[in-house]
């Protein structure tokens, strides 16, 4: 039988450390690797999995649109575009929003700095310490963790950053002349580090005040994740561009960029492009994934499955919860590294950040009280440092090899 990981590790250039195992399937919160064993994904492959793996009206979505119209660009009209498009905007922005499509979060980001900058004829970016936009050049230029800008110089000289948190600070940079403001309105990779309560809409009245453009990038807190539509919408804001990827298509690789009718107003023909943004495949994903979201009201589940959480983890090694919603950061009195691979050997799948004490939860907006159950046991036993038995699986879901 082929060795998989060694066939990729001879012809990929190396990436993410991997974890060690081959997925073959998944379905719902649950992923199947190809020796069978099974692992509870509260990760969701980068907040990927947001109805959880392969959505039964996801891939009905896909398969029929395979099967009429693979792709043709956005030279000619698009019914499933369209449809897609006017759901988004209708649950994440208000009336006479736009949207660009794009290919992932990096695009979108870059895009919105480009629409921010198009708006306003300045060129300056404020860009907050501690974020994460992707890793696209003109993204990494404006994320404010320094390891992933390193030996990269000469980048960014047209983006100024400022402590998140801090409204005087971003105040007085947008102050010289700046087209835009972007930032994560919880910062994930920062450890889920909330905003402090009134930060949002202090730069909301700043970016107005200055003739800015406010860009939150909801790659990570967008379509439900935080207990609302959008990030915006939880904290009463009103950005003037949103981004969106991550979970918009449910695993099939997408981005967007949701405007404002006053900044929708200043793109013209010519402006914008992209060979395959807005492609039907990618479209037919977003509108089957976004009218889940919405009929669903799955922003409601994660309300109610924080509040869970909050209410119910409370043992020795965990110190504290940050974040909002299903984008949570449990703060441990260790390493993360470690415990997050007593999870793996448990049957767990968690994400750690940039601050080296928080594991990150990023799972299908569809779990339930189960799942955290399972979650909870398990990380309760590996912090007592007894070790955990591994997860039980999904009933009926059977294991099948790799393909």
């Amino acid at each position: 039988m082929t060795d998989w990981t060694k066939e990729e590790d001879a012809w990929l250039l190396p990436g993410y450390a991997k974890f060690p195992f081959v997925p073959a399937r998944a379905e719902g919160a649950w992923v199947i690797a190809s020796d069978g064993r099974r692992y509870l994904d509260f990760y969701g492959g980068h907040a990927v999995a947001l109805l959880g793996h392969c959505p039964p009206p996801v891939v009905k979505a896909v398969q029929e649109q395979a099967e009429t119209l693979l792709f043709y660009s956005t030279l000619a009209y698009s019914p499933i575009r369209a449809k897609a498009a006017r759901t988004l905007a209708r649950l994440c922005g208000e009336p006479g929003s736009k949207v660009f499509f794009c290919n992932s979060g990096a695009e979108a980001n870059e895009n919105a700095m480009r629409i921010a900058r198009l708006a306003t004829g300045k060129k300056k970016i404020v860009a907050t310490q501690g974020s994460f936009h992707g890793r696209t050049a003109g993204a990494l230029a404006a994320t404010g963790l320094a390891k992933y800008r390193k030996g990269l110089a000469g980048l960014g000289t047209d983006v100024a950053f400022v402590g998140f948190g801090d409204a005087a600070a971003a105040e007085a940079a947008l102050a010289r002349d700046a087209a835009g403001l972007l930032l994560e309105p919880i910062q994930s990779m920062s450890g889920a580090l909330c905003p402090p309560a009134g930060y949002l809409q202090a730069l909301e009245a700043a970016c107005a005040k200055h003739g800015a453009a406010l860009i939150f990038d909801e790659v990570q807190t967008g379509l439900g994740r935080v207990g609302a539509p959008s990030a915006a919408q939880a904290y009463g804001v009103r950005p003037g561009l949103q981004t969106f990827a991550k979970g918009l298509g449910s695993g099939v690789p997408c981005g967007a960029v949701l405007a404002s009718p006053a900044l929708a107003a200043k793109v013209k023909p010519g402006d914008l492009g992209s060979t395959f943004g807005g492609g039907p495949l990618a479209c037919a994903a977003i509108e089957a994934t976004l009218a889940e979201v919405a009929s669903k009201k799955l922003w409601e589940n994660a309300a109610a499955l924080e509040r869970l959480i909050r209410a119910t983890f409370a043992f020795p090694g965990l110190v504290g919860i940050q974040g909002r919603g299903l984008l949570l950061g449990l703060v441990l009195d260790r390493p993360a590294k470690g415990v997050q691979q007593a999870l793996l050997d448990a049957g767990i799948l968690v994400g750690t950040s940039d601050a080296p004490n928080v594991l990150r939860l990023l799972p299908p907006l569809t779990i339930g009280a189960t799942e955290v159950g399972l979650l909870k046991a398990a990380l309760e036993s590996c912090l007592a440092g007894q070790g955990a038995p591994r997860t039980g699986g999904s009933p009926g879901l059977a294991a099948r090899g790799a393909a």
